[in-house]
């Protein structure tokens, strides 16, 4: 089952390395990344999305995980039509809970202080350890769950 989590770093160098750490797992079959974007807050609160990567072609679960970032700025309701529309941009087939991910997404933008960088993902993690969180904790990275 894919979830969603974001990981809090200091700056967009530490979050690069986190982009590069989660495509490592990927490679190595320790977790699925469907989907990743790199958020930023700036020092007013305002976010942006800085990059999103994807790792297989864009779904429908993916896409709205994009929208739903770049309809931050917008509050609930921007997340929730930026996540509909990413939603409709994907090509698979699975359904996605918008109010979870609404959810999701409003704590992220919480917890991300200003001046800070986060990588959101949707992954599947295939190990009964989370070997996620143990390499993004050794990077410097604060891990956000859904």
């Amino acid at each position: 089952m894919s979830k969603y989590i974001g990981v809090i770093f200091p700056d967009e160098a530490k979050a690069d390395e986190g982009t590069r750490v989660l495509k490592g797992l990927h490679a190595e079959g320790s977790i699925a990344l469907s989907g990743m974007a790199v958020v930023v807050k700036d020092a007013t609160g305002a976010l942006s999305v800085k990059k999103s990567v994807d790792e297989e072609p864009l779904g429908v679960a993916a896409g709205a995980l994009i929208g739903g970032l770049a309809g931050l700025p917008g509050g609930s309701v921007g997340i929730v039509i930026g996540a509909a529309g990413g939603a409709l941009v994907g090509s698979a087939a699975d359904l996605i809970n918008l109010g979870d991910l609404t959810n999701f997404f409003d704590k992220v933008s919480r917890e991300l202080p200003p001046g800070n960088t986060a990588v959101v993902a949707e992954v599947t993690e295939h190990s009964g350890t989370s070997l996620c969180d143990t390499r993004m904790q050794a990077i410097g990275g604060t891990i956000v769950r859904e």
